[in-house]
């Protein structure tokens, strides 16, 4: 999809963005989350009636010198109606026009965004929540986690380099919460599959009908969504999303290009 036919589309009823806006956002702080994180507070007019639902992304229209723009997404991690400001923490693995610019970002700089996209969001009605995922799914799965109700019983396979990228969830006493940070420590490289597959074959998945997010790399993604359909789960009980494609960059319309 071309990009000046993506603001086409912003607002256009029966249309893929027809809830989405147009938002001129600026930067209101930004700073390092941990050695592998940047987190980001934008705001913009208006801001304060933005609706959306956890796990739904913002698409930051990046500038090029070219005067053209490359989309990339980044999940909404926090969002504050009261001040007007939206949070996202972002991977800083690799190289690419988004994380360049995020990296290089400073308080006051401006940026478009297309928003809020995307339909991995909670599945309410489930009797428990299974996330798997490395760093770039993890903003969008600890958001999930803190939205779902109180009584919800949560697992969450999430991969990162070292402890030290570890994070806080905001405190539900009543959640049934179990998160396994999977540390790749220098052994393992961003996008293997041995760190999530050895992890899930490990844990039991609990009685009812449930739910697994995963998001990760594309080949992960998919070895994973295998893996939980030969565990019994059905095709309307996982919800899967690629945000990467190793060795390769992600496509102008911000997600990893389709390969046959």
């Amino acid at each position: 999809m071309a990009t000046d036919r993506m603001l086409e589309l912003v607002g256009r009823a029966g249309g893929p963005l027809a809830e989405a806006s147009l938002w001129h956002l600026e930067v209101v702080d930004t700073g390092p989350l941990s050695p592998t994180m940047q987190r980001m507070v934008l705001t913009a007019p208006g801001l304060e009636g933005l609706r959306y639902v956890a796990g739904q992304d913002l698409m930051l229209r990046v500038p090029r010198a070219d005067g053209k723009v490359t989309n990339r997404r980044y999940t909404i991690r926090s969002f504050d109606a009261a001040l007007g400001v939206v949070t996202v923490d972002v991977s800083l693995h690799g190289a690419g026009p988004g994380t360049d610019w995020i990296r290089a970002a400073r308080v006051g700089d401006r940026i478009d965004a297309i928003g809020p996209r995307g339909k991995v969001t909670p599945r309410l009605e489930a009797d428990w929540h299974l996330f798997i995922g490395d760093e770039t799914g993890m903003p969008g799965a600890l958001a999930m986690i803190e939205a779902l109700p109180p009584a919800s019983t949560v697992q969450a396979l999430l991969e990162i380099d070292t402890t030290a990228d570890e994070q806080e969830l905001a405190p539900r006493a009543e959640q049934q919460r179990e998160l396994r940070w999977l540390h790749r420590l220098g052994h393992s490289e961003p996008g293997d599959l041995a760190p999530l597959q050895e992890a899930l074959a490990a844990i039991a998945l609990p009685a009812g009908s449930g739910h697994v997010y995963i998001a990760a790399e594309a080949s992960v993604v998919r070895s994973i969504q295998r893996a939980v359909t030969e565990r019994g789960l059905r095709e309307d009980q996982i919800s899967a999303k690629a945000y990467w494609r190793r060795g390769l960059p992600n496509a102008e319309h911000g997600e990893p290009a389709r390969q046959d």
